[in-house]
């Protein structure tokens, strides 16, 4: 994906950007955290650099400090849209989320990225079809992974041990117990990321 990095426009954009991530980055920010700041400082409307007024989601402030760390001022330069002069109904904020959810998971796909984002309230379900999501992940040339040798995830799956863990249920024989029939249980904790069980333990539950 090529970007105008000889754009007036574009290097003044990427400059309002690092100015509303600065004080994160330099670790001067009066709030009591840095979420606390993002959200203090997209709260109202703000004036771009070519006078427009735009309205910011905090996670879009934070997905910026994340491509400055990664790449500098260059992260922070607007890409150039290969779907020039196609009409789109998804928003700054849910660009952003789309390109970060594919260069973090590859694989996952425009629906499961459209739900994402719905949870999220990045977009309105009622305003946004999945056909968009899908035109734009297609009009951009984000279908498949870049990088052939990045580990392929579940959508979601966690990175590192400890992340994230899932409990689950399943029903397994009936026992006779004090003349009753009782249901009996399994449930397991698993490590989201090793795929690993942690602990597993049974459970009963008398039936009439």
């Amino acid at each position: 994906m090529k970007r105008q990095l000889n754009d007036k426009s574009a290097i003044e954009m990427a400059y309002f950007r690092f100015a509303l991530i600065a004080p994160v980055i330099q670790g001067i920010f009066p709030d009591s955290t840095k979420t606390a700041y993002y959200r203090r400082v997209t709260s109202n409307e703000l004036a771009l650099p070519d006078g427009r007024k735009a309205s910011y989601n905090p996670k879009t402030l934070e997905k910026w400090e994340e491509y400055y760390k990664n790449k500098g001022m260059d992260g922070l330069m607007p890409r150039e849209r290969s779907d020039s002069g196609v009409p789109r109904a998804l928003n700054e904020n849910a660009i952003t989320e789309i390109y970060r959810l594919k260069g973090k998971f590859p694989k996952i796909n425009a629906t499961l990225i459209y739900v994402k984002l719905i949870e999220d309230g990045i977009i309105n379900q009622s305003a946004v079809s999945v056909a968009s999501v899908q035109r734009f992940i297609k009009h951009n040339d984000l279908k498949s992974a870049k990088n052939l040798n990045q580990k392929d995830r579940k959508a979601f799956e966690e990175e590192f041990p400890g992340g994230m863990y899932q409990a689950d249920t399943s029903y397994t024989n009936y026992i006779k117990e004090d003349g009753k029939l009782r249901r009996t249980y399994l449930i397991q904790i698993i490590d989201d990321a090793l795929c690993k069980v942690l602990h597993s333990a049974s459970s009963r539950k008398a039936t009439r």
